[in-house]
């Protein structure tokens, strides 16, 4: 399942008794309804699968938030708590703030339900246990239908959250207990709380574990290996008048320079919380996206590969929709992207550095039955001016042991989205690495048409082996996922039954779809309180 940012406007259904009271207008036109930033759109999740037959079944459908709801209702953008930090441009968090594709400023630091905060649920799809979340860093993940792709409503994930839980946009799957990891970060100006969740193949929480951290504590992301959970914390100090008063980001928060505390979670026995200093070496270790970590020479030390961002090019202000018309308004707007190594030695409390390619990369990702263990090769969507900042159109594999890499390139009018691990059928947990395929849907702007591509592991530069055709124009997502279970293999018919029903359904209205999962003493579901008193709040 590949999440992405999507944008454009889009009609209700002829037959919905609730309709804008103005008509979706198109992108561009009316800048009072476009967002600042392409990460404020709302999430939409494109499914792709894989039935045995020789054929793939596509489908497209958005998130039916509860703030995708309101604001198609009312035919109104109502949520623009962003919009002050985004105008404040790419210098933002030195060079971070409002960095492309991924942002480090995510949402609005007021807590709870506001018009400030909108959960669009279009960071990452996560696929576990028969289930397909949708996450948003700091609200509650969102459940979707596998096979018709339609919303089911918010989820506590059976009691674990509470309502104003700020849950992570990152998931990662533990390879040696067969678990799945998430996060919460409740940030406050003094201290943050942090809290480490571990769910098993059933999606029963077994692991639960909080940690208090100084400071307003950004993070977006972490490593799991065997044993541990890594997380990085950059220095942030708050603007304490601004913090008070509105909590914009990019007016309350300056990142600064200087040595950041990386944070060494034990998962078991006495789940102790060991900080060790990062030593500055004059690029920001803030907004790390982690490839993997695991643990080396015998559990002295912990390894971890990420795709570390240089934000000191960004010079200018964010721009319109769409954004960039040429390469240098992407150069000022974007961070310099590269491959990392990190290596913490647990007995002396240091830590070590490496650049593992100077290429301009994004989205990193590996073969997932190798989570949490030594890996050996990275695969990721590159830049094509090697070194210099462009945008993510190429895929590359990297090895990480000679520090080599090999890379194909679409045409110049061709742009891949991030790679994803397939592993090939009855090699689910195959000992060699690359025996697999990597998957990317590939955008082409000239005809405005998006198609899968498919490549064998061992051999990106080759090209793909495959190009899909999906039949529409995909906007480039964020962090999807792969499954080989079998219970996803649904048969085309049972997709279209499934899609062809939702359509149906949607069409009664907009709210026929929502789990009445969640009560309260008034009798009113967690979001009944938006939908209410979401205008007063």
């Amino acid at each position: 399942m590949l999440l992405s940012s999507f944008i454009r406007s889009i009609l209700p259904p002829k037959k919905s008794i609730v309709q804008p009271k103005q008509p979706p207008v198109p992108d561009g036109r009316d800048k009072d309804r476009m967002v600042k930033h392409p990460f404020d759109g709302d999430g939409a999740v494109l499914g792709v699968t894989f039935s045995g037959d020789g054929k793939a079944v596509a489908r497209f459908r958005y998130v039916r938030t509860i703030a995708f709801i309101k604001e198609r209702k009312k035919g109104l953008k109502l949520y623009n708590g962003m919009e002050s930090t985004r105008l404040h441009g790419a210098t933002v968090g030195n060079g971070q703030g409002n960095d492309f594709p991924i942002p480090m400023f995510k949402h609005h630091l007021k807590p709870g339900l506001n018009k400030s905060r909108k959960n669009t649920s279009n960071t990452r799809a996560v696929y576990w246990s028969k289930k397909l979340l949708t996450l948003w860093e700091g609200g509650l993940p969102y459940k979707i239908d596998c096979l018709g792709l339609t919303t089911e409503g918010r989820s506590q994930l059976g009691g674990v959250l509470l309502e104003a839980t700020p849950f992570g946009g990152r998931a990662v799957y533990d390879s040696f207990k067969d678990r799945m990891l998430f996060y919460a970060n409740e940030q406050d100006s003094g201290s943050s709380m942090l809290t480490l969740y571990e769910f098993n193949s059933d999606f029963r929480l077994v692991n639960k574990q909080t940690q208090k951290l100084p400071g307003f504590a950004l993070i977006s992301d972490f490593g799991v290996t065997e044993n541990y959970a890594i997380f990085v914390q950059p220095p942030v100090s708050t603007n304490a008048i601004q913090f008070l008063i509105n909590r914009d980001p990019g007016k309350s928060l300056n990142v600064e320079g200087g040595a950041s505390n990386l944070y060494v979670m034990s998962r078991f026995g006495d789940q102790s919380l060991k900080s060790i200093s990062i030593p500055s070496d004059g690029i920001s270790d803030a907004d790390l996206l982690y490839c993997n970590a695991y643990e080396d020479e015998g559990g002295k030390s912990v390894v971890f590969d990420v795709i570390r961002s240089d934000g000191k090019n960004a010079s200018c202000e964010i721009k319109d929709w769409p954004w960039f018309l040429s390469l240098k308004d992407f150069q000022e707007s974007s961070s310099k992207k590269s491959l990392w190594r990190y290596k913490v030695d647990l007995s002396s409390n240091s830590v070590s550095k490496d650049c593992l390619s100077t290429m301009q990369t994004s989205f990193g990702v590996i073969n997932p039955s190798f989570s949490g263990k030594r890996h050996r090769f990275v695969y990721s969507v590159v830049g094509a001016m090697g070194s210099e900042v462009a945008p993510p159109q190429g895929i590359a594999k990297f090895d990480t042991d000679l520090k080599t890499s090999e890379v194909w390139f679409p045409r110049e009018y061709e742009f891949c989205g991030e790679p994803f691990y397939a592993p090939k059928k009855g090699q689910i947990n195959s000992s060699v690495e690359d025996s697999g395929y990597i998957l990317s849907v590939l955008n082409n702007g000239r005809s405005k048409q998006s198609e899968m591509v498919v490549f064998e592991a061992k051999s990106i530069k080759n090209g793909p082996i495959a190009r899909i055709p999906l039949g529409i124009g995909i906007p480039h997502g964020l962090h999807g996922c792969f499954t080989a279970s079998e219970e996803a293999c649904w048969p085309e018919d049972e997709i279209q039954r499934r899609a062809k029903l939702a359509d149906k359904m949607e069409s009664k209205g907009n709210r026929w779809n929502e789990v009445k999962s969640d009560f309260s003493g008034l009798g009113l579901r967690l979001d009944d309180f938006e939908e209410y008193f979401g205008d007063i709040l």
